[in-house]
């Protein structure tokens, strides 16, 4: 029994040990290995060149974390939509990248402190500047202006027609043998009687009559031809001309998959929804949308990098979105990680930084 005992006890020390080593051998294994820093190509938070090389705001960011703290890393490129589930799943240790801090993606992962807050914006189109006259040389010249006048035209000559063919046989003091003279004679008439500057009253009873109807008719057609001038010489001002989100409902615009379409949704905007931002810019410069929407910082990047001088950005009065380092619970990592950024944040060298990225 005695024996049984010892050999029982033998067992369970042996199994105690054996599974102190092992933790503390992984512990040590843990604290000796280097993290892995997932990444993926998203601007301006992170740019991968042609050498394989990273840089951005976030790798930035975490390469200057750090080296200040001391922390050893491989960076992991990794796809997008399998980054937060990766974390989640403990085969990354850090998500360098700007990730909008959100409720549903905090329940999965940890986030640092935030290093980047912005707004959603409007990226539109600059739009030439153009002179009174400009405007009025290129109205003239518009096919909606020679549309109108050709209707207004084509009506007058059919009333004039008219007018020629029933007064032709009873009038012959106005109206001769000439086609052509009668023609622009009964165009004349009509618009002398259209417009109220008066002209010699039809002999026969049915031109009277056509004189009486047009003279009223022409009351119409005189208001809809200035409604439609009016129109055309305000179309430029009147096609989705966008300066604030309220001009969002009534344009066609363009937003990266996974964005922002909650927001477009609520304010019942039309969107379309590209694979990437390259596919957003590309509808916008070709004209097939009025505006793409998103951060901020992306679409500072691509003004300022990409298509200088030819994009406005307008700040949205909607959310503002807070972007951070996504981290797996590991001990002291958030602590060592918040403070390092909250020293390299704090430095002059931080805004040299974002203009780097931000700035043409």
């Amino acid at each position: 029994m005695r024996r049984s005992n010892v050999i029982f006890r033998s067992i369970i020390f042996a199994c105690v040990l054996t599974s102190f080593i092992v933790i503390a051998g992984s512990a040590c294994a843990e604290s000796d290995g280097k993290l892995k820093v997932g990444v993926y190509a998203s601007a301006p938070f992170a740019l991968k060149d042609g050498l394989g090389n990273w840089s951005g705001i976030s790798v930035d960011l975490w390469a200057a974390v750090a080296e200040k703290q001391g922390i050893d890393y491989d960076l992991i490129e990794v796809q997008e939509k399998d980054a937060v589930t990766k974390l989640a799943n403990r085969e990354l240790d850090v998500i360098a990248m700007g990730l909008p801090v959100r409720a549903e993606t905090e329940g999965l992962i940890d986030f640092s402190q935030p290093f980047f807050a912005s707004d959603w914006s409007i990226a539109v189109m600059k739009r030439p500047i153009v002179t009174i006259w400009g405007s009025l040389f290129k109205v003239f010249f518009s096919w909606q202006l020679w549309t109108v006048v050709g209707g207004l035209v084509i009506v007058l000559l059919f009333v004039g027609l008219i007018i020629w063919y029933i007064e032709g046989r009873e009038n012959t003091e106005d109206f001769g043998p000439d086609p052509v003279k009668n023609i622009i004679y009964g165009l004349y008439w009509s618009v002398a009687m259209m417009t109220g500057a008066g002209e010699k009253a039809p002999k026969s009873v049915f031109g009277r009559l056509i004189a009486m109807t047009w003279i009223f008719a022409g009351l119409f057609v005189t208001g809809a031809f200035t409604a439609s001038i009016t129109t055309v010489l305000n179309v430029e001002h009147l096609t989705a001309q966008i300066s604030s989100e309220e001009d969002l409902p009534r344009a066609y615009v363009a937003v990266t998959r996974g964005e922002c379409e909650h927001i477009l949704e609520q304010m019942n905007v039309n969107y379309v929804s590209c694979a990437d931002e390259d596919g957003c810019f590309n509808m916008l410069t070709g004209g097939a949308v009025d505006a793409v929407v998103g951060g901020e910082p992306l679409l500072e990047h691509y003004a300022a990098k990409k298509y200088p001088g030819k994009l406005d950005i307008i700040p949205m009065d909607y959310e503002e979105v807070f972007y951070a380092f996504g981290l797996r619970d590991n001990g002291g990592l958030a602590e060592k990680v918040n403070q390092g950024i909250l020293k390299i944040t704090s430095d002059h060298a931080w805004a040299r930084t974002l203009r780097k990225y931000l700035e043409g």
